[in-house]
């Protein structure tokens, strides 16, 4: 008897935490929300003190400085190694792995945990190797293209044999347009929406993917290259072979598909897991590697708290302009939240946001203009429809029911539990 109760224990754990952590929002658009991008590390040794030209390269990573205005995932760490103490044991170990009597020296690693522990880059301290490892001409197209609502952006990594590259692209680009075709993003329910798991109207959400490309060889890329080649630990033994990254989110890769792994049935479970719903809310315990880019989004994309009186823009990502302030009332405010807002009596308004065509801009913010037309409550004298009144059946019974089925779970972790120890101690 006990053999069969510590399995059933761990699948009432389980399906408790999924009922609890899952939702029914696409992958691809809760990772956008609400999946900050994890910082890399950069590593900077030296031995007494950093000259003036170096300090102003440091200073850039301030809250003030430009990486720092950039809003860029990375954080800076300063190792002297003539300093008393001694540095960590850890950060001796780092330098020494670089094989270097360069300094200053700077080595950059991927967000701890790290796939590649000695770090993926390292070299001289200068102003042109902050640059082109904080941000390049492709990062900045992918981050505006999943700014705009763009499922994932696809980053084919050429080999450089260009009989294997041809093949694979063109297999890649035929299958993302199938998988546009074929592919149903999941229906939303109704109790997600109300609990601001999505700020955007689910009509407005698009399956889209974009291909793009990016040679070993382009020296723009160099620091990207070596970023791609760092998500997992393997990569770089597959020189000879083309890559396939579905990036989503803020810049999160999947994973990657190497040479023949570039196939019909890969790219759809890929595409597939993007698309599906979110099974699990929480983002250390899904797939992927998140990419250094110097994007703020928290300001270019700002989800809806259950908490916020203000109706979340239905515009999608890209947002619309003062001029167009009075084409605003042919937007329609999804029925959903109309009626969650006709039963709580709140006034409702409508907003906008303006967003820069240059997502890398500290100045990039979100700004909303109000209507003056409000929403009468229902004490007011508005009378609830027919079908205002199913559709809060409806919901107050989708919520009831996922209530109920999370206490069952809990009730039995805890009968199951007691029986066990019972059990142990016969």
């Amino acid at each position: 008897m006990r053999r069969f109760i510590t399995p059933l224990t761990v699948v009432g754990v389980l399906l408790t935490s999924t009922l609890i952590w899952a939702c029914s929002v696409p992958v691809f658009r809760y990772a956008l929300e609400r999946w900050p991008a994890d910082k890399y590390s950069v590593v900077i040794y030296y031995r007494g003190k950093l000259n003036q030209e170096h300090q102003k390269i440091v200073a850039q990573f301030d809250k003030e400085g430009t990486i720092g205005q950039q809003s860029a995932n990375v954080e800076l760490r300063l190792i002297d190694l003539d300093s008393k103490p001694a540095p960590k044991s850890e950060d001796l170990e780092l330098w020494k792995i670089q094989k270097t009597e360069t300094l200053p020296l700077m080595v950059v690693r991927t967000p701890l945990p790290a796939p590649v522990p000695s770090g993926f880059w390292s070299g001289e301290l200068s102003e042109e190797n902050v640059a082109k490892m904080i941000d390049s001409p492709l990062r900045k197209n992918i981050a505006k293209q999943l700014i705009n609502g763009q499922t994932a952006v696809w980053v084919f990594l050429e080999s450089g044999n260009p009989e294997k590259d041809k093949s694979a692209f063109a297999l890649l680009s035929k299958e993302l347009k199938r998988m546009e075709k074929t592919l149903k993003l999941p229906e939303i329910e109704e109790a997600d929406i109300e609990q601001g798991l999505v700020s955007v109207s689910p009509d407005s959400l698009k399956l889209k993917f974009s291909l793009e490309k990016c040679s070993r060889e382009d020296s723009a890329e160099a620091g990207f290259t070596s970023m791609l080649l760092a998500t997992e630990n393997d990569l770089k033994e597959f020189t000879a072979e083309p890559m396939a990254f579905p990036v989503f989110g803020r810049g999160r890769v999947l994973y990657a598909l190497i040479g023949k792994g570039i196939n019909s049935d890969t790219i759809e479970q890929a595409c597939r897991d993007l698309t599906g719903p979110c099974t699990c809310q929480v983002k250390d315990q899904n797939p992927g590697t998140d990419l250094l880019m110097a994007v703020n989004w928290e300001k270019l994309v700002t989800p809806t708290t259950q908490d916020e009186k203000e109706l979340p823009p239905l515009t999608g990502l890209t947002g619309y302009s003062k001029e167009s302030k009075g084409k605003s009332g042919d937007l329609k405010m999804s029925e959903i939240l109309k009626k969650s807002l006709a039963q709580n009596g709140s006034d409702s308004k409508k907003t906008g946001s303006n967003s820069s065509e240059d997502v890398t801009a500290p100045e990039v913010a979100t700004t909303s203009t109000t209507s003056d037309k409000a929403t009468p409550s229902l004490s007011s004298g508005m009378v609830e429809s027919p079908n205002q009144s199913d559709s809060s059946e409806m919901t107050q019974g989708s919520s009831l029911f996922r209530n109920m089925m999370i206490m069952a779970a809990m009730m039995l972790v805890v009968v199951l539990g007691a029986s066990y120890f019972l059990m142990a101690r016969k």
